[in-house]
């Protein structure tokens, strides 16, 4: 395995063991392996080491996304409490895409 790859597959248990337990709908969880997982194995074997661009940046993106909202709605960075309200907010998110057909 490589380096690169290590790398990924790290940062996502962490992730996952930090925040999957959040994730709703659960099944999602298996779609966001395998795609993170897949590109990052596709970017290493076409870039090589530029693969930890991807690698790295994606779940830093992800985060910055997850503390700006947080922080905008008032629900704790690290634990999601109020948990009703972080959940009430991925429902919110999630119908609003589906309204616009996004």
């Amino acid at each position: 395995m490589s380096t690169a790859l290590l790398v990924a597959l790290t940062l996502h248990v962490a992730g996952l063991a930090w925040w999957g337990r959040m994730v709703r709908p659960q099944w999602k969880l298996l779609g966001k392996t395998v795609f993170y997982l897949g590109v990052s194995a596709a970017l290493d074997l076409w870039v090589g080491p530029w693969a930890l661009v991807f690698i790295v940046g994606h779940p830093l993106l992800g985060l910055a996304g997850h503390v700006w909202i947080c922080r905008t709605h008032g629900i704790n960075v690290l634990t999601c409490e109020p948990r009703q309200r972080y959940l009430d907010l991925q429902t919110s998110w999630a119908r609003a895409r589906d309204a616009d057909g996004s």
